[in-house]
């Protein structure tokens, strides 16, 4: 018998790419309406993965076919289905930074310039991502700059406890 109560979990694990061009590395889909969205690379794991940054680096690996060396984690988007880690990652071969593979299901690799305004006009879902990466754009901080969020203090209380 089984200890495991209820379905198992699933989350999705992103990475922020730094294209040889300087671009941020995604996945974009063309809309009936011709408009686009964006991702980042990735995709959906089970939550019990031995670690997200083993999981990630096989997604990774199985999407573009190059290797990447998985840093920090700089985001978690509360979806509401899937929670959204956003790790960075950076392409371990800088001799050899084609992708083999092509983007899956209808879908291409395109490159974003890294401006608040061209991230925004990228409608990267889920938004927060979007609104993540514009955001620290804006105050002159790259992603894959970004400090690892497990590295930070933790939060301190701010109010007492009411019994």
């Amino acid at each position: 018998m089984s200890s495991q109560k209820g379905p198992i979990m699933s989350v999705r694990l992103s990475a922020v790419v730094k294209r040889p061009d300087g671009r941020l590395l995604a996945l974009g889909q063309g809309l009936p309406d011709n408009a686009q969205r964006h991702f980042l690379p990735g995709g959906e794991v089970d939550a019990a993965t031995t670690t997200f940054e083993d999981a990630l680096r096989r997604v990774l690996h199985e999407q573009l076919g190059i290797e990447l060396t998985i840093g920090s984690l700089i985001h978690v988007d509360r979806t509401g289905d899937h929670d959204e880690y956003v790790f960075v990652a950076h392409i371990a071969d800088h001799d050899d930074t084609r992708f083999r593979i092509p983007a899956p299901n209808g879908c291409f690799w395109d490159g974003i310039e890294l401006t608040p305004a061209a991230v925004h006009a990228a409608n990267f879902m889920p938004r927060g991502i979007g609104a993540l990466i514009a955001g620290h754009l804006r105050h002159g901080r790259p992603p894959w700059a970004l400090p690892d969020l497990r590295s930070r203090p933790q939060a301190k209380r701010r109010h007492r406890k009411t019994r």
